[in-house]
Order: structure tokens, then C-alpha cells, then sequence
């Protein structure tokens, strides 16, 4: 394992100096500090973790935070299930190769048995990333929660703890639980089982582009247009495969949406 750890470290920024690099310090077998030397001779900047956003991490910095947020999912309802694992297996497998992937998932099943300081990883992404990566992180996290076919309420309220302590929007986060949670015979919180329709459209289109039934045509113009900017394949370019994929589906989900409320409102162009 000593070589991977080296390789883990030697381009990892901010991510060393936090309780992001202790926990995967921790399970690599390295005591990590903030001013030790890194496997490129680079040390990690004394204090990185903390003060306004720089925009310095890597993605492997950010893939790292990532699989700390994915752990704290995976584990929140207490059973770790082979559709979770498979989810996030590709995404590794997808982003750091056979080898390192492999390696990355055993380092992963051995974190989900232990605690995780959620709101002080969340504090450190949120002060060296940007909203756009942020909302991301939380948007595939639902995914992976969703990834046996139902979300229970221990995962949803720790998706809900992740995306408020990583700053996302009241609307963002909406937006997001309807389009993973919000279609028929799903389990979440707000899911459409039960729900009266007036056409078969599963989802709260409303929900869906982040702004209330009673929002003006031009509001909701302006959602579609805002939530077609996240989605745009620019925006998702440097964050790996999976995150790709999942930015086309959810994108696929907004253009539903949109359709759904220019169906209820004729008037609407």
C-alpha cells in the first residue's frame, strides 16, 4: 500500500492539511500534517484548509473529498448494498484507473465503518471549491443513495446535512431531491406516490427547475435557463465520467420538466 499512498498524497493540496487527509491518512497507515513533505517534494501549504475559496484543488483533491462525502451516504442507513458499492466502484474504477480504483474501494469499505466529521469535511470543501463543484458533489451523492432504488430517511438526512453544510441553495437542493426522489413508487420524502397529476408526469416540474408553482412565466423561464447552465457538458468537463453521465441524465430531467410546464402553461414559449 506504501506506493499508493505516495501516489494518493503526492497531488493532493488542500485535502492533506484537513479532516480529509487525516481520514484517509488514517486508513492509508500515514499520520498526515499539514507541513509535511509530499511524495513530489511539494509540501502542503501550512493552513490550506481553511479562509475564503481559491479555487486549489485538484481533482484529485476534489475526487478525494468526494469519497469521504460518499462514505458518510453509504453508511447512513447502516447497510452498505451491493448497488451502492457497484455505483461507486465504477466512478473510481472510472477515474483512477484498475489498479488505484481497486485500491480507493478498500480504503472506502474500511471508512464507512467508522465516524466521520461530516460538518468539518464539508467546511473544508466548501472553502476550496467553487458552487458549481459543490452542487455536483451533492447531485451524484443523491445518486448514489438512490443507486438500490429507494432512499431511505437516515440517507436523506444526511444528503440533506451535506448539501446545507456545503452552502447550496434552498432551490438548488430542492431541485435536486425532486428529480432523484420525486417519480412514482419512490420513497423519499417527497416523492409523487399518491400524488394527483394532470398528466403522467411523475415529478413536481416546478421542484424540479427549483421555484414555486406560483413563480411568473419569466421566472420560470429564468430557472430552465439557470439549470441548463449547470448541466451544460462545459461545466461538468474536468469532474470525471460518472459526474458527466449524471449531468446528462439530470439534464434530460430538467428539459422534462420544462416541457411539463409549458404543458400546463400555454401561454408559455
Amino acid at each position: 500500500m506504501g506506493s499508493f499512498t505516495k501516489w494518493l498524497f503526492a497531488g493532493l493540496g488542500w485535502a492533506v492539511g484537513g479532516p480529509i487527509g487525516a481520514l484517509l491518512g488514517f486508513f492509508l497507515g500515514k499520520a498526515i500534517s499539514p507541513d509535511r513533505q509530499l511524495g513530489d517534494g511539494e509540501p502542503a501549504a501550512a493552513g490550506a484548509h481553511r479562509g475564503p475559496y481559491r479555487n486549489t484543488g485538484s481533482q484529485q483533491d476534489i475526487n478525494a473529498a468526494l469519497m469521504v462525502l460518499i462514505a458518510a451516504v453509504m453508511k447512513a442507513d447502516g447497510a452498505v448494498k451491493r448497488s451502492e458499492l457497484d455505483y461507486v466502484k465504477r466512478f473510481l474504477l472510472q477515474n483512477y484507473g484498475e489498479e488505484r480504483g481497486k485500491q480507493m474501494l478498500k480504503v472506502l469499505q474500511q471508512m464507512v465503518q467508522q465516524e466521520i466529521p461530516l460538518g468539518q469535511v464539508c467546511a473544508q470543501i466548501k472553502v476550496n471549491t467553487d458552487y458549481n463543484t459543490r452542487y455536483h458533489m451533492v447531485d451524484f451523492l443523491y445518486g448514489i443513495g438512490g443507486a438500490d432504488g429507494e432512499f431511505h430517511q437516515a440517507e436523506l438526512n444526511t444528503l440533506r446535512l451535506i448539501a446545507q453544510h456545503l452552502g447550496i441553495s434552498q432551490g438548488d437542493y430542492t431541485s435536486i431531491h425532486e428529480r432523484h426522489t420525486g417519480r412514482t413508487g419512490g420513497s423519499g420524502s417527497s416523492g409523487s406516490a399518491g400524488r394527483a397529476r394532470t398528466s403522467a408526469y411523475a415529478r413536481d416540474p416546478y421542484k424540479v427547475l427549483g421555484v414555486e408553482a406560483s413563480a411568473t412565466d419569466e421566472e420560470v423561464k429564468k430557472a430552465y435557463r439557470r439549470m441548463a447552465m449547470k448541466y451544460h457538458p462545459d461545466r461538468v468537463a474536468d469532474m470525471g465520467e460518472e459526474i458527466q453521465r449524471n449531468a446528462a441524465e439530470q439534464m434530460k430531467a430538467v428539459n422534462e420538466a420544462y416541457e411539463e410546464v409549458k404543458r400546463r402553461r400555454p401561454n408559455l414559449k
